[in-house]
């Protein structure tokens, strides 16, 4: 039958020939047990005379195996790692109990199953195991369920423990953006990053009007002025390598530069947050890039005072490749994993004397924990990980926006467009192929193939640069030999989870979620499924109203640009971060000296507007282009696009706008 369990784990463990001794309490059980159990034997047994006893065979239990674990069967931990992960799938009637070297953290997080070629499994289960080790001990993990009809399943995890070479956090390299440059920073990678991704100067135009129009409405803190310049480090930190072993991950701590402030500002008073910032696809914050969207927000949120921890995925920074020159894949929505790396850094960065000036070391760590797109997957995972994990961190807010929070139901649906069945599906109505073959054969699948054991080889999943059409059918077919791949990404899916309110029984976190109904990349559905499987237990708030104006649609319905829509969706949500902070700071009395504000930087008299007469005069003179816009757009979209763009002070502008609307 398939693998079914839901544990009485006994975790064993070895330090050299002598068994670790449970708990008191699991001791008291596990006797318990053993006497119930020879009380049985003897009942079993003829009636008194001398009549022959019968012997009691109790049948051997059958073999179990986990979908996956932290660490990997065989691997050697280092001993101060204390965790462990263990997922398995079963059915909900099994019960478990642990014992051993390893406590469990609180009950354990199920997920429900779908699509599999078999109904015997129906939940995916992921104990997390708070431990003691040894340095230079064996460990072994063993597994017993029983299930409700009587029948015994056993499996067992084998690890063992060695202590690295004693790393610490270390500082690799440094930047320092000055007050005077925080105001502008934000502007320049509007211009510099988001922009330069539009390749045609027309679109380029349009958009940046769209933004500056958007940004004057509801961006009130991305371009405001900042309390602080900001210092940003690239550190090293001690962590887990996918399969749970030592290594050192990379990322970025930025904080206010305290000693470059004036004696006017009024002096620092640290805050009562730590922000925990998880990147977006294709972000690497430990890289210090001043144009990239990793480094760009650490800088912004740390300018209002906050001490900013952004990791960077395994497989992106330091540990990007090997020393034969191979590129790891980076564990992409593998929420555990990146997870665990998360909070790894977290205890380095809030362990280290660097930093204590902006935090109570002698106090749980509390965070605000912020991602969008793959960082709100990432944020997800982190709270939930430390929700169940008890990891020491206290979460007050989760920001998390434009995320696929079901990956299973967004990857089933990217298959769907693929091969042509999507028939207005939410989870597929307005997919991309290109971006749907990127982010599933580039980004999705290599970590799931890498990391685990799916049981498929690359030419079972891949034909040339895309995805084999007998793969595509296969999984939207139920073929068994698809099972696992398809139980692995609804593990690392939100929106399944069993009764969140008792698998995450601290609920003091404020959640709040952002998405686009106009997103092209990641359906809105994800983040509308959450809400509802997370309401009424926790304080969420979907904030749908956001990124939902006439001026994303108008984004969505005139400019295919597959990403445009899900990134400006991102900057509201960061502009809603902001103010959030600072209206919070004010409550609580640590309000940074600088004040709230319209941001002179999206005057129409500034930069911006700089920056959009100069695309609209080339675009005004490439008439091929324009004549090509205009053949794909309704009048009706085209005179939007004209009134937008006139402005009569604005020769550029206007001119433009009457080459759209057809004037001459």
């Amino acid at each position: 039958m398939a693998v079914q369990l839901d544990l009485p784990l006994e975790l064993a463990a070895r330090h050299g020939d002598e068994p670790m001794r449970p708990e008191p309490a699991a001791s008291f059980a596990a006797g318990l047990g053993l006497g119930l159990f020879f009380l049985l034997l003897a009942s079993c047994g003829g009636g008194g005379g001398g009549g022959e006893t019968t012997a009691v065979v109790a049948t051997p239990p059958e073999p179990i195996a986990l979908l996956d674990a932290i660490p990997a069967r065989g691997a050697t931990v280092d001993p101060d790692t204390g965790g462990v992960n263990i997922v398995h799938v079963g059915s909900p009637g099994l019960r478990f109990a642990y014992s051993g070297a390893c406590g469990t953290t609180g009950v354990p997080v199920r997920r429900t199953l779908t699509d599999l070629s078999t109904a015997d499994a129906v939940h995916i289960v992921d104990h997390k195991f708070a431990c003691a080790f040894a340095d230079v001990s064996a460990y072994r993990v063993t597994v017993d369920a029983v299930d409700d009809d009587g029948r015994r399943y056993r499996g067992a995890l084998e690890f063992s423990t060695r202590r690295g070479a004693g790393e610490s956090l270390a500082v690799l390299d440094h930047a320092v953006t000055p007050r005077s440059e925080v105001d502008e920073l934000f502007v320049r990678y509007i211009a510099e990053s988001l922009l330069d991704d539009i390749e045609s100067p027309l679109l380029a135009a349009v958009a940046a009007s769209v933004i500056g129009r958007i940004a004057e409405r509801s961006w009130t803190e991305l371009a405001a002025s900042a309390a602080y310049g900001a210092v940003a480090h690239s550190v090293s930190y001690p962590s887990r390598n996918p399969d749970g072993e030592p290594a050192l991950l990379t990322g970025l701590v930025a904080m206010p530069d305290v000693g470059a402030a004036s004696p006017s500002d009024g002096g620092f008073e640290r805050k009562d947050r730590v922000v925990i910032l998880n990147h977006a696809t294709g972000s690497t914050p430990g890289s210090l890039d001043s144009t990239g969207s990793g480094q760009v927000l650490p800088i912004l949120i740390a300018s209002r005072g906050y001490l900013v921890i952004a990791p960077d995925n395994w497989g992106r920074g330091g540990s990007g490749g090997d020393a034969g020159g191979g590129v790891q894949p980076e564990t992409y929505l593998m929420a555990n994993r990146v997870a665990n790396n998360t909070l790894d850094m977290v205890a380095a960065v809030t362990a280290s004397d660097d930093y204590r000036v902006f935090h109570d070391p002698a106090a749980d760590t509390d965070v605000s924990i912020v991602g969008y797109s793959q960082g709100g997957h990432s944020a997800l995972g982190v709270w939930l990980a430390n929700r169940a994990g008890g990891a020491g961190v206290r979460v007050r807010e989760l920001y998390s926006g434009g995320a696929p929070h079901d990956l299973y139901r967004t990857f089933r649906g990217a298959l769907q467009h693929l091969n042509g069945s999507c028939d207005g599906n939410p989870w597929c109505r307005y997919a991309d192929t290109d971006a749907v073959v990127h982010y599933l054969a580039d980004r999705i699948l290599p970590p799931l193939l890498a990391y685990t054991d799916s049981g498929l080889a690359h030419g079972d999943v891949f034909e040339g640069d895309g995805l084999a059409s007998g793969f595509i059918a296969g999984v939207l077919d139920g073929d068994a030999r698809y099972d696992t791949l398809r139980t692995l990404l609804q593990f690392n899916s939100f929106t399944n989870i069993v009764d969140p309110a008792q698998a995450l029984a601290s609920r003091d976190s404020r959640i709040r979620l952002y998405h686009s109904p106009f997103d092209r990349l990641v359906p809105q559905r994800n983040t509308r499924d959450l809400m509802d499987r997370l309401s009424p237990a926790f304080d969420v708030v979907f904030h749908d109203g956001e990124c939902d104006s006439d001026l994303y649609e108008l984004v969505f319905e005139t400019i295919s640009t597959v990403g445009l829509v899900h990134a400006l969706c991102g900057i509201e949500m960061f502009d809603e971060v902001l103010e959030d902070l600072r209206a919070r700071d004010a409550i609580t009395g640590h309000a940074p000296p600088a004040p709230a504000g319209a941001p002179s930087a999206w005057s129409s008299r500034g930069r911006w507007r700089t920056l959009t007469e100069s695309l609209a005069r080339e675009a005004a003179d490439d008439p091929g282009a324009l004549e090509e816009f205009r053949a794909g757009r309704s009048q009706e979209q085209l005179q939007t696009l004209a009134d937008l763009l006139r402005e009569p002070a604005s020769e550029d502008l206007t001119r433009l706008a009457d080459l759209l609307s057809g004037v001459h």
